[in-house]
């Protein structure tokens, strides 16, 4: 089981937050098994913050924040927050291989030592800008469609507080906040190496195969149904869209309000 020490005891330097939902209760059941499997020895405190209980939970959290709102972001704003940084943990992003400790606590001090908003620890989307090639760091500098992203990064907290309040979920931030981050002066930075080693488990409802395969190699039997091939084809279309020209498609998205879709239920 993870390490149930006191929280005073923790590395202070950083939150592991967990987002999720009860219509997603399923799905952070697996990724609680995979967290416990895959990152025990977890130096931060870890919180989840989540609309409703929902009963025995698979790891042990340091805090549980209810909040009833249905959107991710308006629930952040009920987290009283302890720590300088906040890495950002969503239910269906399963963790597949072990966490380096070290590798994460680099990753805060080049946060600090670059003043960075936002430090990902996943290149997603790509970039060729490098910004430092002896770290292995690169960079989201201003105009990079979907600069701002919900998706496995180190977070300065104050930072990170401004979009809370600025935005009501993680879709319309990564959607909008990329206008917004330009007015902060803070560097978007991002590990050229897969530094936490996630996957993005459940896309429209329905489980990635790859992510499918893992919870069986787990003993994991979802009930949760994978994506039909119709349903792959029309997102792989879209995604060959996007990549065609991201900042283009991405402003056309923004001026009609187009693409929204709520996960919740």
């Amino acid at each position: 089981m993870m390490q149930k020490k006191p929280i005073e005891e923790k590395n202070m330097d950083c939150t592991v937050l967990v987002t999720s939902c009860f219509a997603y209760k399923d799905v952070l059941e697996n990724f609680e098994l995979l967290f416990q499997k895959y990152w025990k020895d977890c130096p931060f405190p870890v919180y989840l913050n989540i609309d409703r209980k929902i009963g025995r939970h698979r790891m042990h959290y340091d805090k549980v924040i209810l909040s009833p709102h249905k959107e991710n972001l308006i629930r952040m704003r009920d987290i009283e927050w302890k720590t300088p940084y906040v890495l950002i943990m969503q239910d269906d992003h399963f963790l597949i291989d072990k966490v380096d400790n070290q590798k994460i606590l680099n990753a805060i001090a080049y946060a600090k030592k670059y003043n960075c908003g936002n430090l990902r620890l996943i290149q997603d989307p790509k970039t060729e800008d490098v910004f430092s090639a002896s770290e292995q760091l690169l960079e989201y500098k201003p105009g990079k469609a979907y600069r701002i992203s919900a998706r496995g990064g180190v977070w300065e907290t104050a930072y990170l507080k401004k979009f809370i309040y600025k935005y009501k979920d993680f879709w319309e931030m990564e959607r909008h906040g990329q206008q917004f981050s330009c007015k902060i002066k803070k560097r978007v930075l991002c590990t050229k190496e897969r530094v936490l080693p996630i996957i993005d488990a459940v896309h429209k409802g329905y489980y990635e195969d790859f992510a499918y395969m893992l919870l069986q190699a787990n003993g994991i039997f979802p009930e949760r149904k994978q994506m039909s091939n119709l349903l792959k084809v029309k997102e792989y279309l879209k995604a060959a869209i996007l990549d065609w020209n991201p900042e283009l498609i991405t402003g056309i998205q923004d001026k009609f309000d187009l693409g929204y879709k709520h996960k919740y239920n």
